[in-house]
């Protein structure tokens, strides 16, 4: 029984993996749309480049991640 316990264990783990990297890219994507939209209204159009919207979305997105990952023990 324990061999299948284990077996299980390792199938929702991996699972879990999965489901988080999807949230993950759809939390991103919502990130820089609102960043991309935000620095349109404030600064103008074109004012932002690509480079710095993903920055600034990767560094949100993992933040949430992390903090909402350490919380949900």
């Amino acid at each position: 029984m324990s061999a299948v316990k284990t077996a299980k264990d390792v199938i929702y783990t991996l699972l879990s993996i999965l489901i988080m990297i999807v949230l993950a890219i759809v939390f991103f994507i919502i990130i820089l749309f609102i960043i991309k939209f935000a620095a349109d209204a404030v600064f103008g159009s074109g004012v932002l480049g690509a480079d710095f919207a993903v920055l600034s979305a990767v560094i949100l997105t993992a933040v949430s991640m992390l903090g909402g990952a350490r919380y949900s023990e």
